[in-house]
């Protein structure tokens, strides 16, 4: 592989696809699985993979209603204040934690493994997709909604 004086690799043959990296995906999940899922819908885009594109969007939008849905009812069935702590509450966040790893893991170990079986990408910076979730955040919490 050839460097130009920019220090950007140059494409070979149409093999060149710069995508988010499992890493980034992983960090991204943990913080809300939307932005992780997000981030591999960009690089299922970017590498041409259209069926695949609507496949897991489809299934991000499904998981997203699937996991409101039991999270709204473990509220209202446990009776969960989250403005006091008490152990109901902390089992709650405990068990979402453990189910945003998960997550995290399906989205890096096989949906992205599955699609991009090698290490031979490069790598897209995250420093866009940060600055658009910390807006999204001040934006959010502007007007009183959590993410978490």
């Amino acid at each position: 592989m050839e460097i130009d004086d920019n220090n950007v690799p140059e494409e070979q043959g149409g093999d060149y696809v710069e995508i988010y990296s499992k890493t980034a995906i992983f960090w991204f999940s943990m913080l809300d699985p939307i932005f992780g899922g997000a981030l591999l819908l960009i690089n299922l885009n970017a590498a041409g993979y259209k069926k695949a594109f609507y496949t897991v969007l489809s299934g991000l939008i499904l998981y997203t209603a699937v996991i409101t849905y039991v999270e709204n009812k473990l509220l209202v069935v446990y009776k969960i204040d989250m403005t006091t702590p008490n152990t109901n509450l902390i089992v709650f966040s405990l068990s979402f934690l453990v189910l945003k790893i998960l997550t995290a893991l399906v989205l890096c170990r096989v949906i992205f493994k599955r699609y991009f079986p090698d290490d031979d990408y490069y790598p897209k910076s995250v420093l866009s997709p940060m600055l658009v979730i910390f807006l999204v955040i001040i934006f959010l919490g502007y007007f009183g909604v959590g993410l978490m």
